[in-house]
This record gives C-alpha cells, sequence and structure tokens, in this order.
C-alpha cells in the first residue's frame, strides 16, 4: 500500500542528500541566529526539489503528498526550521491552489521556483485554534482594500516577498462568507513585521504582523472575494500532514544521535546500548518511529488518492508530534550532560520538538479531529 513509486524514490534520494549535506551544515547557524529559512526555500527552488507536490502545469513536480511528507521528514530530522520553512512555502501554495486555482498561477509558478518567498498570515492573538474567530479586515475603498488587523506566528513573515493573508471583507466575525484571500507585497505601507524569538523551528522567520489602513490593489484578492474560506480549511487540514513529516524527521533525527551515542559511549565496561534499559527504550523509540512514519504515509496515499483523510492527518500530526517530543527527550537523556549543552543536536532538536505539539493545531486539536472519525463509526 505504500510503496513508493520509481519518481518519490529518486525524489527522496535527491532531499535526503540535500538535507545530509546543505541543511546539516547550516543547521546550527540557523539556530543560533534565528535567520536563515529563505535560503533553504530558494536554493530548494533553484535545484528543482521545492514544488514536489504541486501539479506540473503550475511549475511544479507533481509528485502528491507522499513525496511531501518525505521531504519535511528529510529537512526534519537535521533542522525543524528549515523544515518549517519548506512547509510554509508549500503551505502558502496549497493555499493559492486551493482557492485561486489558474488566477493564481503565476504566483503559483513563482512560489514552486523559490523565486518568490510567502509568508502566511492566518493566526491571530485572539483566536489560535479557532480559525473562523479572525478579525482581520479588508474594506474596499474604489480600487484598493484597506487591510487592519493583527496576525501572530506568521511563518517566513520575516523574510517573504509577498504575504498570503485571511481578511473579512464582509459579514460578521465567525461567518464562513465574506472570507478572502489575499495576496500583498510583504512591504506594503502600513504593513509591521516583527520576528518572534521562539525557542524551537529558529531561523523560520515566525513573526508578528500589524496591519494599520495597509492598501493594497483589488486584485490582490485571490480568487472569488469573500469566498476563501472552505478552500482555505482544505487547504490546511492537507498541509498538516507535512507537519507530521517534520516531527517525524525531529525524532528519528533524535534517535539516530541516540543510538550513535549508546553504540560509541561506555559505562562500566559497556557500550551503554547493552545496559538493558538503555536498549529497551532505544528499541521502543524506534517502532515508534516507524508507527509515526506509517501514519504519515497513510494519510498521505489517501490524499494522493483524492481521499478527505482529514481524521488520518489528524492522528498523523498527534502521533507523530507526541513522538517526536519523546524520543528527543530520551536523547537528551541518553547523552547526558553533554545534551544539555545548547547548540548541540539534541538539544535543538529537543526544542524543535516541542513545537510539533501546538503549531499546525494543538494536539488537543488533533483529538478533536479523531473524536470525529470515531462518531461516524
Amino acid at each position: 500500500m505504500y510503496e513508493l513509486s520509481k519518481e518519490v524514490e529518486e525524489y527522496q534520494a535527491k532531499v535526503r542528500e540535500y538535507a545530509q549535506t546543505v541543511v546539516k551544515d547550516y543547521a546550527k547557524k540557523m539556530d543560533e541566529t534565528n535567520d536563515g529559512g529563505e535560503k533553504i526555500v530558494q536554493d530548494m527552488g533553484q535545484k528543482g526539489l521545492l514544488g514536489m507536490k504541486i501539479p506540473p502545469n503550475y511549475g511544479g513536480l507533481g509528485l502528491g503528498e507522499t513525496a511531501f511528507a518525505i521531504a519535511t521528514e528529510e529537512l526534519g530530522a537535521e533542522s525543524g526550521g528549515a523544515s518549517h520553512s519548506l512547509h510554509t512555502q508549500l503551505n502558502a501554495l496549497q493555499l493559492l491552489l486551493s482557492v485561486g486555482g489558474d488566477t493564481a498561477k503565476e504566483w503559483i509558478e513563482e512560489g514552486s521556483k523559490g523565486k518568490e518567498i510567502y509568508a502566511v498570515a492566518l493566526t491571530e492573538p485572539a483566536a489560535g485554534s479557532d480559525l473562523g474567530a479572525f478579525q482581520t479586515t479588508a474594506k474596499q475603498e474604489g480600487n484598493e482594500f484597506v487591510i487592519n488587523g493583527e496576525k501572530i506566528f506568521t511563518s517566513a513573515g520575516s523574510f517573504s516577498t509577498k504575504m498570503v493573508v485571511l481578511a473579512r471583507t464582509s459579514g460578521n466575525i465567525g461567518d464562513k462568507q465574506g472570507v478572502s484571500l489575499l495576496l500583498i507585497d510583504s512591504k506594503t505601507s502600513g504593513v509591521e513585521i516583527h520576528k518572534l524569538d521562539l525557542m524551537g523551528i529558529r531561523g523560520a522567520g515566525v513573526s508578528y504582523v500589524k496591519f494599520n489602513n495597509a492598501r493594497v490593489p483589488k486584485d490582490t484578492i485571490i480568487g472569488k472575494e469573500g469566498d476563501a474560506y472552505k478552500g482555505a480549511i482544505k487547504a490546511l487540514m492537507v498541509s498538516r500532514n507535512g507537519y507530521a513529516g517534520i516531527a517525524v524527521g525531529i525524532a528519528r533525527g533524535s534517535l539516530d544521535e541516540a543510538v550513535n551515542r549508546a553504540n560509541a559511549r561506555k559505562q562500566f565496561g559497556k557500550s551503554l546500548i547493552d545496559q538493558e534499559w538503555i536498549g529497551f527504550n532505544l528499541s521502543d523509540a524506534f517502532i515508534k518511529v516507524e508507527a509515526a512514519r506509517l501514519l504519515t504515509l497513510r494519510a498521505a496515499y489517501l490524499f494522493d488518492k483524492g481521499k478527505e483523510a482529514l481524521s488520518e492527518a489528524s492522528m498523523a500530526k498527534y502521533y507523530a508530534a507526541v513522538t517526536s517530543a519523546e524520543v528527543s527527550r530520551l536523547a537528551l537523556h541518553i547523552y547526558g550532560g553533554h545534551g544539555l549543552t545548547r547548540g548541540s543536536k539534541v538539544e535543538r532538536l529537543y526544542r524543535d520538538s516541542k513545537v510539533m505539539e501546538i503549531a499546525e493545531g494543538t494536539n488537543e486539536m488533533q483529538l478533536m479531529g479523531v473524536s470525529r472519525l470515531l462518531k461516524k463509526q
């Protein structure tokens, strides 16, 4: 069921090599400076690795959600920040595709090649998991829209060239109608961007954004005005599985570090891995990483078959996030004092793992998604 096609296998080999060379060498700098995610997106675009799930007629590779999950895992094993940057770009492209279709073709093609770097401005200070409660407005005045409001945890905000913004063009808070998607220049007058100093996924440009009478042309609307809610929700549900891939990668990277340490380190005359509790815990971690990957690939497979695998994506995201936190904690513990050193890979992945339990829907939100599946049975 989950056997990869030849094309996806070839893509996996390329993106793994990229992760284990370019991303591996760049990861520590990204974490220390809290900057650089745009270089990953641009570089992957130039190397033809970026638009893996975007259809070829929109400038992508057409390899589907399976390739997306694989790519986020491979990068996640080296850097949560790098993988999050990749995910943000594909999340933006999915939003443009789902809401705009052919009307957004030019921008999808540019983004698939890394020529434009897109931020995703959805979440608001007063509306976290409840996307429908957002308050940002875009009021039409002549041939312009005037945007007012705030966005928080806007991925890629600090280094984006353009910003995908969800705003209300009509109706009241909570209404599904009257919601529009706009693609605006990040340097638009009236747009203030402040990069946040997060504990994990550093370098991904996560920012606070304020719109203060920001005037944008009317043609910045993507798709049909006031009709973006359904397409946006669909895009976000699909992209959630890509985030599960990041968590699987963090778990895998942590496990690799832990196994290497346990094989190399000797205590009381034998390797750590030969200490029964360590060997058993590593075996348990290995099984959980494999299970998390299979859940993620199952959801990707169903999406690629045109199925509405929202509950399956929630299962994958939940289990992968929990596994990344558990395995990264184990890895840090096996490293002992060295694992506590700021900037060590296990310490960095440990911080990245906590983000997995909150971003793209908290663990609790994922369990709510799974409960919907149980109600149908």
